[in-house]
């Protein structure tokens, strides 16, 4: 399987050349099956983290890595978990093993891994010619699965994140709704732009 983790640009060779070791790169110890960790924290694609992808300071590094060292969770619970316990004890029951991990269920997912990195197992990315990546970045990829999801549930789903938007906005100063309930629509007036738009008004109370 292969996973992506970022390091300074200077360090990069001698990463290829001599691997990363387990006791001097790790991020978090969690609790796997049971037992206390220590594991690197990877990314399952390289544009989780934007920032250091475009940045001439980090190399992207690619690990081709059994998936038995590997298991993936949610980043976002992890932040939120350093000031909830609750949140910190749906991080370690989120935690899942790779080759289990269903792409698009965690917004953030970072793969952890429990061992050194040898270096036979390293690579630079070469990102015109290293294999394509099939999906732009986790984030999106679990957002547009939650609208899908609801778009199957409901066929008015898209009438309601409209909805939901512009009454929202309309509580603003520069944006108008006027609202017509018996044909349930709403004219929405952006004062600044002086646009307008109609929606329809879905029913909420079937949600």
């Amino acid at each position: 399987m292969e996973v992506y983790f970022y390091i300074r640009s200077e360090l990069a060779e001698s990463a290829v050349d001599c691997g990363l070791k387990l006791s001097e790169h790790y991020e978090k110890v969690v609790m796997i099956d049971g037992e206390e960790k220590k594991c690197i924290s990877t990314l399952l694609n390289p544009k989780d983290d934007l920032d250091k992808y475009k940045s001439s300071e980090y190399k992207c590094l690619k690990f081709d890595l059994p998936s038995k060292l590997c298991y993936v969770a949610d980043k976002y619970m992890h932040i939120v978990g350093a000031g909830s316990k609750d949140a910190m004890e749906i991080y370690n029951r989120s935690i899942t093993p790779l080759k289990d991990y269903i792409f698009g269920s965690f917004r953030l997912p970072e793969c952890l891994v429990s061992s050194t990195i040898m270096p036979e197992q390293i690579s630079i990315l070469d990102k015109r010619l290293d294999s394509p990546i099939l999906y732009d970045n986790s984030e999106e990829l679990y957002i547009n699965n939650i609208i899908e999801s609801y778009k199957e549930e409901h066929g008015d789903f898209q009438d309601v994140l409209l909805y939901s938007f512009y009454s929202k906005l309309a509580e603003q100063k520069n944006f108008e709704m006027i609202v017509d309930g018996g044909n349930k629509i709403a004219i929405v007036v952006d004062k600044d732009k002086g646009k307008s738009i109609s929606i329809k008004i879905p029913d909420l109370t079937k949600y």
